[in-house]
């Protein structure tokens, strides 16, 4: 069974450029941390986690999108990939964040 956080790198494309790293996608998947089925906050030493993947994913793709926001397009050739490389990431973002409130448990095994 996948983890939240390898579920996280598949839905964000974590190593396609711009990339996220581990500690980026560790923060992200904090962020989306949700009391459990018994009604365990995060906190609590009983907690399963449980995660709005979806908003945890469009936040990534936020992140992706804002990195990419600062990169500058010096290449004749390359006019407009920086800002359709912007707009995907957008899009993407979009689409998760319509998704959000999907929750996902993990037990740990």
């Amino acid at each position: 069974m996948e983890t939240p956080l390898e579920k996280l790198k598949r839905l964000t494309a974590w190593e396609a450029e711009p990339v996220l790293t581990e500690d980026d996608l560790d923060e992200i998947l904090a962020s989306a941390s949700l009391e459990d089925k018994a009604g365990h906050n995060p906190l609590h030493p009983e907690w399963i986690p449980t995660y709005d993947i979806n908003a945890a994913a469009a936040a990534g793709w936020l992140t992706k999108a804002g990195r990419a926001s600062s990169t500058t397009e010096t290449d004749p050739e390359s006019l407009g990939v920086t800002s359709k490389i912007f707009d995907n990431c957008c899009r993407m973002a979009e689409i998760y964040r319509a998704k959000a409130k999907s929750t996902t448990s993990f037990a740990a095994v």
